[in-house]
């Protein structure tokens, strides 16, 4: 599964935190209103007409594991 990393307006994030919570599929969170999703998830984004811009998964920064020693 390939994941996109997508970056939602502050005014429509409730809605599509909502509509990607329920689709099922995984979903990573991150700070700043900012999602790793699937492409059918972008799919639906499109169809809602939310906004959000594509960003380059080499400028997303992943939180480290508390877990890591």
């Amino acid at each position: 599964m390939c994941m996109t990393y997508i970056q939602i307006p502050e005014k429509h994030d409730a809605d599509a935190f909502l509509l990607l919570a329920k689709s099922g599929a995984s979903v990573t969170c991150l700070p700043g209103n900012i999602y790793g999703v699937t492409l059918e998830h972008v799919k639906l984004l499109k169809r809602r007409k939310i906004p959000f811009k594509r960003l380059p998964a080499k400028s997303i920064r992943l939180p480290k594991s508390s877990l890591a020693a």
